[in-house]
C-alpha cells in the first residue's frame, strides 16, 4: 500500500460529521477525485450539501436586502452553481435540501430563498419554489419591481403571477404604477399568443389596452388570441366591435389569412363587406395574400350580393380601375375577374382591362 491509500484510510476511519466538516472547509471536488465510495455517499447527503452551501454563502457575502435581479444571479453564481458542479445537475435543488434549510439553518434560508425562488421559478419547480416563498426575503414587497419585471420577461408562467398572487400584490398597480407588467412586455405576451397570463391578469383586474393590442394582434397571433382580446374588449367602452376588427384587417396588409377569415366569420354579411373586398383588391400590390382572403370571403353564404355592391354610385370594377397602373394591373386582373364572374357592370372599363379579363 502507498502512502496515499494509507491516508485515505485513515481518512475512511474518521467519523461522518468530522469528514463532512473537513471536505465542506475545502475543495469537494478534490475529495471526489479520490475514489473513495464512503467519501462519495457523504458529499451526496444533503447534510453535506447544507454545510457547503453555508460556506459558500459566507465567501460570497450576500447582500442584505436584494436590489435588483444581478444580486440574485450573482448568489446562484457564487453559491448554488458550485453545487451544480459538484452534482452533475440543477436537481440537488429540491424540496428536501430546501425544507432541511429552513429547519436546521433558518439564515442561510432566509439568505439563499431569492435565489433558491429564482432558479425553481425558472425551472418550473413548483414545490420547491413554494418552501422558498416562504421566507420573509422571498416575497414580492422584498425583491421589488425590478426584480420581478425581470423575472416576467426571463419566464413568462402562470406559476410566477401565482407566487405574485399569493404575496398578496395588486396587479392593477404592478401595471399602471410600478409598470412591471407594461405595453412592451403584453405586447411580446400576446405575439406568443400567452392568452393564458392575459387571463390571469384580466381576472385580477386589469383593464388590458385591447385596441392597441389587437393592432400587434393581426399580423403575429393566433385567431385564438384575437378573439380572447375581442372578448375582453366588450368590457370597455373605446373597444372595436368586428366590424371595426374587419375593416383594420383589411386595411393592414400583413393581417394573417386565418386571422382574418376568423373576424370575417365573426361579421354579418353587410356593406362592411363591400369595402373590405374593395380595400383587399387595392391592397394586392402590397398584400401577397390579399386574393386568398378575398376568395375565402367570396366562399362565405350571401358574400356575393355585398361584394358586387355600388357604393356612391360606382361600381367595385370602376373603383379599381381608378387605380389601375401598368404597375399594378397583373395583381388587379384577378380581383376584376372575380368580380366580373359575379356580375359586376363592366361599363366604362378600359379596353386593355376588358382584354386581360376575359
Amino acid at each position: 500500500m502507498d502512502a496515499n491509500n494509507a491516508v485515505l484510510v485513515d481518512i475512511d476511519r474518521l467519523p461522518s460529521l468530522v469528514l463532512l466538516r473537513i471536505i465542506s472547509h475545502s475543495d469537494p471536488l478534490v475529495w471526489r477525485a479520490l475514489g473513495s465510495r464512503r467519501l462519495r455517499e457523504i458529499i451526496d447527503t444533503t447534510s453535506f450539501r447544507c454545510a457547503w452551501a453555508c460556506q459558500l454563502a459566507n465567501k460570497a457575502g450576500i447582500p442584505e436586502r436584494i436590489a435588483e435581479a444581478a444580486d440574485i444571479v450573482s448568489i446562484c453564481d457564487q453559491v448554488l452553481q458550485p453545487i451544480d458542479e459538484l452534482t452533475g445537475s440543477g436537481a440537488w435543488l429540491s424540496d428536501g435540501f430546501a425544507q432541511a434549510l429552513k429547519a436546521h439553518r433558518p439564515r442561510l434560508f432566509n439568505a439563499l430563498a431569492p435565489a433558491m425562488l429564482w432558479r425553481s421559478l425558472l425551472s418550473e419547480n413548483r414545490s420547491t419554489a413554494a418552501i422558498a416563498a416562504q421566507a420573509p426575503t422571498a416575497r414580492p414587497a422584498a425583491l421589488g419591481g425590478k426584480v420581478i419585471r425581470e423575472l416576467l420577461e426571463r419566464q413568462p408562467s402562470l406559476l410566477v403571477l401565482e407566487w405574485l398572487e399569493k404575496g398578496s400584490v395588486d396587479f392593477s398597480e404592478l401595471c399602471y404604477r410600478d409598470h412591471c407588467i407594461d405595453m412592451a412586455l403584453l405586447t411580446k405576451w400576446v405575439l406568443d399568443n400567452r392568452t393564458d397570463l392575459l387571463e390571469f391578469l384580466a381576472r385580477h383586474g386589469v383593464q388590458l389596452p385591447v385596441r392597441s393590442l389587437l393592432d400587434y394582434s393581426l399580423s403575429a397571433s393566433a385567431p385564438e388570441t384575437v378573439e380572447f382580446l375581442m372578448s375582453h374588449g366588450t368590457r370597455h367602452r373605446d373597444a372595436p366591435s368586428w366590424n371595426d376588427l374587419l375593416l383594420m384587417a383589411c386595411t393592414e396588409v400583413s393581417t394573417r389569412v386565418d386571422v382574418f377569415e376568423m373576424i370575417v366569420r365573426k361579421t354579418q354579411p353587410s356593406i362592411v363587406w363591400t369595402f373590405a373586398a374593395s380595400c383587399l383588391a387595392s391592397q394586392a400590390m402590397l398584400d401577397d395574400r390579399a386574393y386568398q382572403k378575398f376568395s375565402m370571403m367570396r366562399g362565405l353564404p350571401e358574400a356575393a350580393s355585398w361584394m358586387i355592391r355600388s357604393v356612391r354610385g360606382r361600381t367595385p370594377i370602376q373603383r379599381l380601375c381608378d387605380r389601375l397602373t401598368y404597375e399594378n394591373l397583373t395583381y388587379l386582373s384577378p380581383f376584376i375577374r372575380d368580380y366580373i364572374d359575379l356580375g359586376v357592370s363592366t361599363a366604362d372599363m378600359p379596353s386593355i382591362m376588358a382584354m386581360l379579363c376575359q
